[in-house]
């Protein structure tokens, strides 16, 4: 059930997202204007002071980003010598690195798997949606989530699923619930390996830190999901909490349902590739990782990727691994050549979604809600 006026100001901004991203690259649509009830994003733009300085505002941030990633690039280069980074490449295994990025491959398939379960589990009903049409959508978000940021790729796939018949609330809360499971089993995995004898888990000095607010952050999260039946129905009584009862509620369904096995499973095993992915580059670059090391920089590389500050983790994730790997005795040339070999085979690992996006026909809004 919809209450109208009872939405969160982010759905509009995803809505926003999606019907931009429609007039890029499907062309004018003359259903979007009866199914969401919004004019197009575009006119907006051309019509509304307003527009313009959202639109000047998001790109003064993602140039801020890209400010961000080149700082960071600078600052570990410095740290290097080039000539000795160039003298490692011909020893460089392509055939490990191949098999990484067909791995990275298979992980959107899980990601669609994921997304496909949650959406099922909402909406039992919405039959257009198939798996099949759940992997086009998420091989078209890995594409533009690589230089998209984070509130417009996921405005985007929120469109995307609305074209196969599910509901903007159904979309957004789909796709908001299967970002909080990444997230949330990368925590409980981080606390896992946190725990994993190895050198680089000492971080510093600071594990034990990490390993108390990892700990409480699942703990509030396990927390909150039990005790939703309880605070669900008393955020629902007030207009301006009833979203997030309703959210809560359905995160409650979806997540303790018996849809369950099979999304924490697919978010289980893509970290895990995740974890084979940098084992497979390292031994492309004639590093012997163990798989617990592995564990390790899959925490730092893939946590640091998440904070929103450069543009998909680059640079900073560079930073982060040069300064860990640097502690313990590897070349600074070799760990930032391991690092941008990690970014290269995520790159690579979402091309497919290319050509996805120009040849997979996206369907028109069904024309309800």
């Amino acid at each position: 059930m919809e209450t109208p006026g009872l939405v969160p100001q982010w759905d509009t901004a995803v809505q926003l997202a999606g019907e931009s991203f429609s007039a890029r690259t499907c062309g004018p649509d003359p259903m979007d204007t009866q199914v969401l009830g919004t004019p197009r994003l575009a006119d907006e733009v051309g019509a509304s002071g307003p527009d313009r300085k959202k639109t000047l505002t998001k790109a003064l941030f993602f140039a801020g980003k890209l400010i961000v990633s080149a700082a960071c690039f600078w600052y570990a280069l410095r740290q290097i010598d080039m000539r000795d980074a160039v003298r490692t490449l011909p020893a460089f295994d392509f055939r490990w690195a191949a098999l990484a990025v067909a791995l990275a491959m298979v992980q959107i398939l899980l990601l669609a798997l994921r997304l496909w379960a949650i959406v099922h589990a909402l909406s039992p009903k919405v039959e257009r949606l198939t798996y099949l049409a759940t992997s086009a959508v998420s091989a078209i978000y890995a594409l533009f989530a690589q230089v998209l940021p984070s509130v417009v790729g996921e405005g985007i796939r929120v469109w995307m699923l609305t074209r196969f018949g599910c509901g903007w609330r159904v979309g957004l809360t789909s796709v908001t619930i299967d970002r909080a499971v990444g997230v949330a089993v990368l925590v409980a995995f981080a606390f896992v390996i946190l725990l994993l004898p190895s050198a680089l888990t000492a971080l510093s000095g600071y594990r034990d830190l990490t390993l108390v607010v990892f700990g409480a952050a699942l703990a509030a999260g396990v927390l909150a999901l039990f005790a939703t039946p309880i605070v669900a129905p008393v955020l629902q009584r007030w207009r301006y909490s009833y979203w997030l009862g309703t959210f809560a509620a359905d995160a409650h369904r979806v997540l303790l349902g018996r849809r369950a096995p099979t999304i924490f499973g697919a978010a289980c095993l893509i970290h895990v590739l995740t974890i084979l992915i940098i084992w497979l580059v390292g031994r492309a670059q004639g590093l012997a990782l163990p798989i617990v090391d592995c564990a390790m920089l899959f925490t730092v590389m893939v946590g640091v990727a998440l904070v929103p500050i450069s543009v998909g983790g680059w640079g900073l994730r560079e930073l982060a691994v040069v300064s860990l790997l640097g502690a313990h005795g590897l070349a600074p040339e070799r760990a930032l050549i391991f690092s941008v070999c990690f970014g290269l085979v995520g790159v690579i690992g979402v091309l497919p979604g290319l050509i996805v996006w120009l040849l997979y026909p996206l369907p028109r809004p069904s024309g309800g809600r």
